[in-house]
């Protein structure tokens, strides 16, 4: 797996504050997957999809035991994540300090990124309050 794979799998399984609120429950350390259920108030198939998620970003481990599954944080790859924010944070406040300079990256035409889909469907966006997009 890249690093920058990596980087998308960490900020993709942060990207949901359910995940979030899971690996947040995780700080304490492992607990049972029923519990977790609970806390976040999710079950079933929409809690597989959240679990699978931050396992795929290595942020959790599942612990198979007879009297029920259990998860483990791991905050190794949140270093990854923290690291790419603090880079491009530091380069935004250089760039705000030097105005009149742009990015040579601005000036060249560019493919979209694809969008990764992970499985979790899209909420249809709500349309902002005073615009129309009447196409009529």
């Amino acid at each position: 797996m890249t690093n920058a794979t990596a980087l998308d799998d960490v900020l993709l399984a942060l990207a949901h504050p359910v995940r979030r609120r899971i690996f947040e429950i995780l700080f304490a350390g492992e607990a049972r997957v029923a519990d977790i259920a609970v806390a976040v108030a999710v079950s079933g198939e929409e809690l597989e999809t959240h679990m699978a998620l931050l396992e795929a970003a290595g942020l959790v481990t599942r612990l198979r035991r007879r009297d029920g599954d259990a998860l483990s944080g791991n905050p190794a790859p949140l270093s990854m994540a923290a690291t790419w924010i603090n880079t491009n944070r530091e380069l935004w406040v250089m760039r705000v300090e030097m105005p009149g300079v742009r990015p040579a990256s601005l000036g060249q035409h560019r493919e979209p990124l694809p969008v990764r889909d992970r499985g979790m469907e899209q909420k249809p966006r709500r349309p902002r309050p005073g615009r129309h997009d009447d196409n009529t």
